[in-house]
């Protein structure tokens, strides 16, 4: 709380305009701490009664002066009052009037103040008591800053460490959830392929749907508990804008055939072919834009339009996103970028939804040092821009292949497949041998060193975490151990496929990274796709 005037004020009583110099200064000699007379001065008006004060240094200096006890001690003090005294109410506060004081240049810190109460006189603050009481306030204030600094500092520790914990718990949901997810998904899938009916064939695809849904929420929060955090990686590579753009319309154009909405996308003819930036999130950003506008276009179309501007010395990459669906309120687009926030309350039960991916295309966006902006489309719906910087990336580089003919074929061997998610397991197995491979499936990594120790492989699928030591404990027994699979390629299996995670696999020196939940069809090009690398490097090799 402030110091006010009324709790540091001295309750003097004045003396007459007609007292004598000799007589102030035998009051000022009988009480040392005395700085000053209050002076009551007789204005004639019986209701106005005027107080003003003389100093102790200013009659002092008075009467020391040459003839001054001659010219002063008999004389009235009413000469020797101080000019233009600071008169103020008791309840303003010592702060004001020090700073009006350092601002205006008043007597305030020479000469003290005279404090009054609704025209009454109430006593005198000297200048060393308001001295005192400002710097005994400044003292508190930088305490009370230090305590509430410190109180601060704590509270960001403990939700620092609430946030950690809640991305913590996130990974572990996320990694427990992906793993039964391999089977609905897996299983969805081999049902896809081997349905003997259309309508066996419909209800895996539906299967399949809900479980591809699910993955994308489980993946919307473990974005947005990143994004959050300050922990989400950002890998800036160079890109093809068109291919970029025909990807987005190989993703999306069976899904608004279904709902006959055209798709329209365009690249302006002036924009950069190759630039560099993070392509992954790029996508992200547009998924979450383009899902948001076919989910509430019934007819019409969606327009997807993609340019590169000049932004200073820098570039930008412009995309917008529009649509013929019913528009959003301006109520509501002030909130719609908010976590879970949907138009209105209807949304999520007429058109489903989690209300994060606007606010997540929002995050990234602001990630990759852009902004977003929403709008109303002219022919009716919305229209969202995407803003982002980006670079100019050099031309692709040809590189000519010397591989010999033939090179990058292999036959189909036998894999070991080291997981103890029996359902993980049965869903790469049977992925596995529908291609033609032989599988050998074991439970733990002891199990598997032993087997590595005295069956050859094709090759090894190990999942990360497991017993017996996890991957790793794979890894090694196959690098070094007494078996003949020192040189064969192995692939993690995990859950957590964050740059991080694969930066650690690849350091330890697995192939290549398998992502959780586990599709056949991914599975077994990610397979292809290593054993061909290994066929061309060993043929390399041979040369």
């Amino acid at each position: 709380m402030p110091v006010r005037l009324q709790e540091i004020a001295l309750n003097v009583a004045p003396v007459p305009s007609t007292t004598t110099g000799a007589a102030a200064l035998s009051l000022f000699l009988s009480d040392p701490a005395l700085f000053a007379l209050p002076v009551r001065i007789d204005t004639g008006d019986s209701g106005n009664l005027k107080i003003a004060h003389v100093t102790r240094a200013r009659l002092t200096e008075a009467l020391a002066g040459p003839n001054g006890r001659d010219i002063y001690a008999a004389r009235p003090i009413l000469h020797l009052v101080t000019p233009a005294p600071v008169i103020a109410e008791g309840s303003a506060p010592v702060a004001l009037i020090a700073k009006q004081a350092a601002e205006q240049g008043t007597s305030a810190l020479t000469d003290g103040v005279i404090v009054m109460e609704n025209g009454d006189y109430k006593g005198l603050v000297s200048p060393a008591a308001l001295l005192k009481a400002l710097a005994e306030e400044n003292t508190a204030r930088a305490r009370n800053q230090q305590i509430s600094h410190r109180r601060i500092e704590d509270m960001k520790t403990k939700m620092q460490a609430l946030a950690e914990g809640r991305t913590r718990f996130l990974a572990f949901v996320g990694h427990e959830i992906r793993t039964p997810l391999t089977g609905i998904l897996g299983v969805a899938d081999l049902l896809k392929d081997q349905a003997a009916t259309s309508e066996a064939k419909r209800l895996a695809e539906t299967i399949s749907t809900s479980g591809q849904h699910l993955e994308r929420l489980l993946n919307d929060l473990l974005d947005l508990s990143r994004l959050e955090a300050g922990k989400l990686p950002i890998m800036m590579q160079p890109f093809e804008l068109r291919q970029f753009a025909s990807e987005t319309r190989d993703l999306w154009q069976p899904k608004l055939d279904a709902k006959r909405v055209g798709l329209r996308i365009a690249i302006a003819r002036n924009a950069e072919a190759r630039i560099e930036s993070d392509a992954g999130r790029l996508r992200q950003i547009l998924f979450n834009l383009v899902s948001n506008a076919v989910k509430f276009t019934d007819r019409g179309h969606v327009t997807v339009q993609m340019s590169t501007v000049p932004v200073g010395e820098g570039l930008a990459l412009v995309m917008t996103v529009a649509d013929t669906g019913r528009g959003i309120s301006d109520t509501d687009k002030v909130r719609l970028f908010e976590e879970f926030e949907q138009a209105d309350d209807t949304t999520a039960t007429t058109h489903g939804g989690s209300g994060l991916g606007l606010s997540i295309a929002r995050a990234l966006t602001r990630r990759l040092g852009g902004d977003i902006a929403l709008a109303d489309n002219a022919g009716g719906g919305c229209l969202f821009t995407v803003t982002v910087p980006v670079q100019k990336a050099g031309p692709r580089l040809a590189i000519e292949n010397h591989s010999p003919s033939g090179a990058g074929r292999f036959d189909l061997g036998e894999i070991l497949v080291a997981e103890d998610h029996d359902t993980t397991a049965f869903v790469i197995r049977e992925a596995l041998v529908a291609a033609g491979w032989r599988v050998e499936c074991v439970p733990d990594a002891t199990v598997a060193a032993q087997r590595l120790a005295v069956r050859r492989y094709q090759a090894i699928l190990s999942d990360v975490h497991m017993p017996g030591g996890g991957g790793e404990a794979v890894l090694r027994a196959a690098r070094f151990g007494p078996g003949q699979n020192s040189s064969i390629p192995i692939l993690a299996l995990t859950a957590d496929a964050t740059p991080e995670r694969r930066e650690a696999c690849e350091k330890l020196g697995f192939s290549g990274l398998i992502e959780k939940p586990v599709r056949p069809r991914v599975l077994v090009a990610a397979l292809a796709d290593t054993l061909l690398s290994a066929s061309r490097e060993k043929q390399a090799r041979a040369i």
